[in-house]
This record gives C-alpha cells, structure tokens and sequence, in this order.
C-alpha cells in the first residue's frame, strides 16, 4: 500500500510523528511531500520525498498533480495548512487528516478567527475520509465537528529517544540543575511563560538554569535570551536527546497541543516532566502547573526532593506505557483499513 505524507512543515513534532509512522508501520510504502526551512531531508523510511512550492494555490495544485500521477492508496494530511491543501477539492483517493491539535483551540485567538477556523474545519471534512486523533480530547473536539470517522493514532516517543533511553545511568547531574524545553520558539510554545520561569527563578535564588533546545521566531528568541535562557538553534535529533537526557528537569510551556512527542521524549530517557494543565494532558498523571511561579517551584522541587523527582518520573513512565509503539502501529492500520473501505495493507 503506498501511502503519500504531506505536511507544510515537516520540523519539530510533527515531522518526528511522521517518521515514527514509517518507522513503525513497515506494511506500508511511504512518500513525503513537505516544506519549510528544517523540512531538507526526511529522517524516516520514505520511498521518495519532495518539497511543496511557495503560495497556497501552487501548493494545491501540487498536490492535485501529485497524487494525479502517483495514484496512492491514501494521502496522510498532517496539520491543519495540509488539511486544506488535501481537502480544498475532493481528492480521487482517500484522505486521512490528523490535525496534531487543531487551530482553534489557540489560547488568545479573536472570537470571530476562532469561529472561521471551526467553520472551516467542519465544511473540509466533507471532503475526508478519517480523522486520526492523538487523544480523547482531540476525538471530543472532532466530534464536535460533525466528523463520523475518527481513528485514535497515539503519539510515541521518538526513535532518537528510545536510542537515548538507556545513556541517563552515566550521566553526572548538572550545577546548577538544568531546566529543558524543546520545540520550535512559536507562540503556540510559550516561550514568553517558559522566560518568566526563567526570570522568577533567578528572582527566587532556586538556582536553576533554563535551556530551549530549538529555534523560531526571532523577536521570541531574544525574549528568551534576555532572560538568561540559553537558545541553542536547531539540532540533529541525536543530539537533542543527549541534551534532553543530560538535563535535569523537563517544563513543556506550550500553551496549548494535540499531544507533544517531546513530553514522550523526556518521559522515555527518565527525566521528571512538567506541563501546563492545559486540555491535552487531561487524564494523565504528569504533575501540571498553571502560572510561572508555579512552574520554578516545581522544577526547584523536582530537583531537590526526592519524593517529587521519583513521583515525576513514574507518572512519565505510566505515560509511556500508555501510549506505545504497537498502539501507534494499530491506530494507523485502522485508519488506512477505514479510510480504504476496509482493504487491508499490503
């Protein structure tokens, strides 16, 4: 079954999410149609791979030709901009679309932006064939949407973080202790929350340090740097987990996610983990702040009291446990089975 990727751009979350999908579903033959500035080379098992041009239309009738000429048994549409490039004009093969969390749900977005992009969202699934949802939540969401067929296809941590996993029992704790957010500087991320940690910490004499492994937005970059926050520009991913698991504390500041693979990530190579208490991470045990303040007394706690540290770590570990490589690997075959009016991979 040859199954034809497309995402605006593959770098960060979502470009690991699919890598994982070809990583794991070997069944399958997998192409990818991408861009962006990270989006270079593919790092996942792809037949082929090709970039998307500039300008909506161009990208539309890219992929019309695209998929005119190789005739794949199911387009994969990640993220919302693929979501409208596959679905704008109804495909003649089937269109699974996985938002990785959905635009409207933008903490700050006008009413009258978040009422279009749900009215957009609901008029485009007309036009698909299943949603692939990352939990109960996005499914809620879907539904919402009047969408009939939805799949649940988990997230997993990253193939760099499972390599990774094992290299935490040499590492030498850091002085001073070493706070780590990864991602794209975005103001889906937070970078503004993550610098105020950063800024109330050094306040508070919690002497902590605070990494971004990533890059963005400049304007958001230097907002960081101002703030002592150490920004370290895209990496390989290798080298992303060798950071990530020689850090001592993991704080996701993202404001709002479908499910972030980087959670996973930091959950997979051991580390105590601490997120927003935002919709995405309902039903988890991860500990959860709601403001700055809160998040640099949890980081200070999770390195200086056991109890803390130990119960971080096993609430990433359920975590882990809960969302796995065969759970992924039957979600996407369920959503490839449906999309094909049940025609099995081959």
């Amino acid at each position: 079954m040859q199954i034809l990727h497309i995402t605006d751009r593959y770098s960060g979350s979502v470009g690991r999410a699919i890598d994982r999908i070809t990583e794991l579903v070997p069944e399958a033959e997998h192409h990818l149609l991408s861009t962006g500035v990270e989006s270079t080379q593919g790092h996942g098992v792809y037949r082929s791979m090709a970039g998307l041009p500039d300008g909506f239309v161009a990208r539309v009738q890219t992929v019309q030709q695209v998929v005119d000429e190789m005739v794949p048994d199911v387009v994969h549409a990640h993220s919302s901009w693929a979501g409208m490039y596959t679905r704008v004009r109804r495909l003649p093969v089937p269109v699974v679309y996985q938002p990785h969390c959905y635009y409207f749900e933008r903490p700050g977005l006008p009413g009258l932006a978040r009422r279009g992009a749900r009215m957009l969202e609901r008029a485009l699934a007309a036009n698909g064939s299943v949603v692939a949802v990352v939990s109960p939540r996005e499914e809620r969401l879907a539904r919402s949407l009047g969408v009939e067929n939805i799949v649940r296809i988990p997230n997993v941590p990253s193939s760099a973080a499972v390599r990774e996993a094992g290299a935490r029992s040499g590492v030498v704790a850091t002085n001073p202790r070493t706070v780590t957010m990864v991602g794209r500087v975005m103001a889906q991320k937070d970078p503004r929350f993550f610098a105020e940690t950063a800024r109330l910490a050094r306040r508070f004499e919690l002497d902590l340090h605070f990494r971004w492994l990533g890059d963005g937005e400049e304007s958001l970059v230097r907002k960081l740097r101002d703030t002592g926050v150490e920004v370290t520009g895209w990496l390989a991913a290798d080298d992303v987990m060798r950071r990530l698991a020689a850090s001592d504390v993991y704080l996701h500041s993202a404001s709002y996610e479908g499910f972030p693979i980087s959670v996973l990530d930091a959950a997979r190579v051991g580390l105590p983990t601490i997120v927003r208490e935002i919709p995405a991470f309902e039903g988890t045990q991860l500990a959860t702040v709601e403001s700055p303040a809160e998040a640099a007394f949890a980081a200070h706690a999770a390195v200086e009291d056991p109890e803390q540290r130990l119960y971080m770590i096993e609430a990433g570990d359920w975590l882990v446990g809960a969302m796995d490589e065969s759970a992924l690997h039957d979600g996407v075959l369920e959503a490839y089975s449906t999309a094909t009016g049940g025609a099995l991979v081959a």
